[in-house]
């Protein structure tokens, strides 16, 4: 409760109150209290490391599947091709680009 409403006292309360609580749930209580100022800050905020777990996610499975690759070049064009939404796909696009369409200088 004191979660869902995100009522950082009422959790401290909660976590520091006597209890008679079975092995596993004092374990799973000391946990909250040492990440008290985590949890608390993720109250404020809304971010998530959701995208980034599934990119590192996304990276593992084509390691795996390619038995691994024969230079660090092509490994990463992989990822690159995979996560083409990505701010490092969206990069290496423009490089290419450049790198394939150079300007030319109009002679005058």
């Amino acid at each position: 409760m004191a979660i869902h409403r995100k009522n950082a006292v009422l959790l401290k309360e909660l976590l520091n109150a006597p209890q008679k609580l079975p092995e596993v749930m004092k374990t799973v209580n000391k946990t909250l209290l040492k990440h008290f100022d985590e949890i608390v800050n993720s109250f404020k905020t809304s971010y998530s490391n959701g995208p980034v777990e599934g990119t590192n996610n996304k990276i593992k499975v084509i390691k795996k599947t390619a038995y691994g690759f024969r230079n660090f070049a092509n490994f990463r064009l992989r990822i690159l091709l995979a996560l083409k939404t990505s701010f490092l796909s969206m990069n290496m696009r423009r490089e290419i680009k450049k790198a394939t369409h150079p300007i030319q200088e109009q002679a005058a």
